[in-house]
């Protein structure tokens, strides 16, 4: 098996319960991430743009600590708290991925891991 290799963003605090971003080989797996910016503070709360928009970052930050770019991203997983929000998050996974769009899945939840998250994304990437 080829080493699995932990991806942590310039700035992010380690958690020790789980790793931003596991890379092995050329393919680079992304947790998911929720709307916290760098010093945890909640962004966009009670709007699901801006949650949204702060998750794609979040999720970028991991891709470009992995050496890629959103363009490597193919594969990602929306997990939506209520689908009266899915257009605010199509509009910005539009946004963030204009172009050939990666493989996408959307699945509406009854909560996450706190009342306050709306979204949730994780992502494949390739690398190469």
């Amino acid at each position: 098996m080829a080493e699995r290799k932990p991806i942590i963003p310039p700035g992010a605090s380690p958690n020790p319960a789980l790793s931003p971003g596991i890379q092995v080989g050329e393919t680079l797996y992304v947790s998911g991430h929720v709307a916290f910016d760098a010093s945890g503070k909640l962004v966009g709360e009670g709007d699901c743009e801006a949650q949204t928009r702060q998750v794609m970052a979040n999720i970028e930050a991991v891709v470009k600590a992995a050496g890629g770019n959103m363009a490597n991203v193919v594969k990602i997983t929306c997990f939506l708290t209520d689908v009266a929000n899915y257009p605010a998050y199509s509009k910005v996974r539009a946004e963030t991925f204009p172009g050939v769009p990666p493989a996408s899945s959307t699945v509406i939840v009854a909560g996450l891991v706190r009342p306050e998250l709306l979204v949730e994304v994780e992502a494949v990437v390739n690398l190469l």
